[in-house]
């Protein structure tokens, strides 16, 4: 017979899920003392059993209230002597020979007993998804009773996940915490060496993790600027920089009118065996824009373009150029202007260039055509880097494309602005190179000293590539060989849904990429782990779709109810603890969880620790 220090209750009502159970007078203690142990007292979120049979049915408090047993509204005096606590329990699994399962098997019966639980039933509980030793993540202890909570980092990692949490709760702590612990068990008798079939790349928007001895040891630091030229450079085959989607995210080509004129540019102007443009198709497509222009006279628009390709290979319209024969060769329908009420070009000494004869102009571009090929624009030509030549590719369509009135210019036009802007940063960013180097097993890219554009950008392309290439090779083996595990760190960045900044069908294919990663991803081994201050500002289908969650301090409301709308997981204590949390603390819940857990997470070591801190005034200012 247990003494009343270890039976704390018995219970009252059961209405369906809904427990009731009246407390001994001395339930209210902190800690209770019985055979040389020490229990913990009931409080809003402890775990309780009640005794059935040879079954100890295990519960969680839901909420605690009193009862007046005098039943006297008149009388206000409040005493001990005359009310009764009771608690509000919810049922999560039983105990059954020392074994515990999750999940409702049976109910209590009235008068059933309540019963503290040992330390080691509570681990029970908290530890039931790592029973295997093997497959244990150590990151953190409860906070209610400080007992270690173990993940199975088995079931973690093969899910998306989602860490958020406010500036200063603990957030980068916990991602850096939980991907420490588990490159930690590379070259064990567990995991060795990841057996070469997983990869691990970060985008890391503030340059937090590629310090030396954080994550791991042999991470491959990718560092890219835009605001210099001594920034390192992502490699891209020019197989994948010359396909359209590439070339479309880069500049951000609308799907119905900018992607299709961009898509021909490629089918006229890129070599797919050599996959480049060659010299020889710019200078035959700067003649022909010569010609298209002076034969069809119809657009001002277009020898401006023809100038903006002249300027990239430093073709000085001015100069004076001449033939095999020695003989000067006319370029002055180069600096034509345009007459508005005519609508046709004119030269400075007053021709005007719309009846001018076919094979003159046939003449006249052969002549520009010779210049080109024998004077110093051809060896700047053949050094032309790839975004120059996209420029003067896209340039010269336009030119082709306005001439035959396929486009409208106010259309492309924003396309031709973003090429030439973008150029600079992808030029700094990017390198051509067939030799595609192996990262290892984790590589930071970061792009802390990038433009708002590169930080779009250069994510939503890598990410693309990686899983589309991924993708191809799962569907072409026999199964999941091989995993990628792609970690976005302040994933606001780029999966934000609230973007006021650029046009609507972009946003909406950029998050339609994402959106199909994490939809589909997992089918393939292709994981995604998303970390935010602002989880309001991200897709709602994202986050929805993520499997696992590790919560922090939020107190934006905003934030709050996107996780009370997308994160089914959470019971009523659990969400309402969110704005209230320490430093930390998190709740984690999801898939691989069969409850809600409030934890500690553990704190890494400066050494080991993301450089997220915030600045010490008082260190500074004293």
């Amino acid at each position: 017979m247990m003494n009343e220090n270890y039976i704390v209750g018995n219970v009252t009502s059961i209405d369906g899920l809904k427990i009731n159970v009246l407390m001994n007078e001395q339930s209210n203690l902190e800690s209770f003392h019985y055979d040389g142990v020490i229990y913990d007292g009931i409080s809003i979120g402890s775990y309780i059993g009640i005794i059935r049979g040879s079954h100890k049915i295990i519960c969680r408090v839901e909420k605690e209230f009193l009862q007046d047993k005098k039943n006297e509204p008149s009388v206000q005096e409040f005493s001990r002597d005359r009310f009764e606590r009771y608690i509000e329990v919810s049922l999560l699994g039983d105990i059954y020979r020392g074994v515990f399962e999750f999940g409702i098997k049976r109910f209590p019966m009235i008068f059933n007993e309540a019963v503290l639980l040992t330390e080691d039933e509570i681990r029970s509980i908290l530890q039931k998804g790592a029973s295997n030793s093997s497959q244990k993540l150590s990151i953190g202890e409860s906070v209610s009773n400080h007992i270690p909570v173990d993940l199975a980092w088995d079931k973690l990692f093969n899910t998306h996940i989602g860490i958020f949490g406010n500036t200063g709760s603990g957030k980068s702590n916990t991602l850096t915490k939980i991907y420490t612990e588990l490159f930690a068990k590379e070259n064990t008798e567990i995991v060795e060496n990841f057996g070469g079939n997983s990869k691990f790349v970060i985008f890391d928007f503030n340059g937090e993790y590629i310090k030396d001895g954080v994550l791991h040891h042999g991470k491959n630091s990718v560092k890219l600027s835009t605001h210099s030229n001594k920034g390192e450079k992502l490699p891209l085959t020019p197989r994948v920089f010359w396909d359209i989607e590439t070339l479309s995210i880069l500049y951000s080509a609308t799907e119905k009118t900018q992607r299709p004129f961009l898509k021909s540019a490629i089918k006229y102007y890129v070599d797919h065996v050599k996959h480049d443009i060659t010299s020889e198709t710019i200078i035959q497509g700067l003649g022909s824009s010569f010609y298209n222009i002076f034969k069809q006279n119809n657009n001002k628009e277009m020898l401006s373009l023809l100038h903006k390709s002249l300027d990239i290979i430093d073709f000085d319209t001015k100069a004076t150029y001449y033939d095999k024969q020695g003989e000067s060769i006319d370029l002055s329908w180069l600096n034509a202007l345009w007459h508005s009420q005519s609508n046709t070009y004119y030269t400075k000494e007053g021709v005007y260039l719309h009846s001018i004869e076919t094979n003159e102009i046939v003449s006249k571009s052969e002549g520009f055509v010779y210049a080109l090929r024998h004077t110093g624009a051809f060896n700047v030509i053949r050094r032309l880097t790839a975004t120059e030549k996209l420029r003067v590719a896209v340039h010269s369509q336009l030119i082709y494309f306005l001439a035959y009135g396929k486009v409208n210019f106010e259309h492309i036009n924003p396309l031709i602005q973003r090429i030439e802007s973008r150029s600079d940063f992808i030029e700094k960013t990017i390198r051509l190179s067939e030799d595609q180097e192996d990262g290892g097993l984790l590589t930071v890219i970061s792009f802390r000293h990038c433009n708002s554009e590169a930080k779009k950008m250069i994510p939503l392309l890598v990410a693309k590539q990686l899983y589309d290439e991924h993708k191809k090779k799962v569907s072409d083996a026999s199964g999941i060989m091989k995993t990628v595990h792609l970690i976005i760190d302040e994933a606001h960045n780029i999966l934000s849904s609230q973007s006021t900044r650029e046009e609507e069908s972009w946003k909406d294919y950029r998050l339609e990429v994402f959106e199909e990663i994490i939809k589909e991803g997992r089918k393939f081994g292709f994981y995604i782990t998303l970390a935010s201050q602002r989880p309001y500002d991200i897709s709602p289908t994202i986050v929805s779709q993520l499997h696992n969650y590790f919560i922090h301090r939020l107190v934006n409301e905003q934030d709050l109810k996107m996780i009370a709308n997308t994160v089914n997981t959470l019971d009523t204590i659990s969400r309402n603890q969110i704005p209230t949390l320490a430093p930390g603390q998190c709740i984690i819940t999801g898939t691989s969880f069969e409850m809600p857990l409030l934890i500690q997470v553990e704190k890494l070591s400066k050494e080991k620790s993301p450089t997220s801190e915030s600045a010490d005034l008082v260190k500074l200012w004293t």
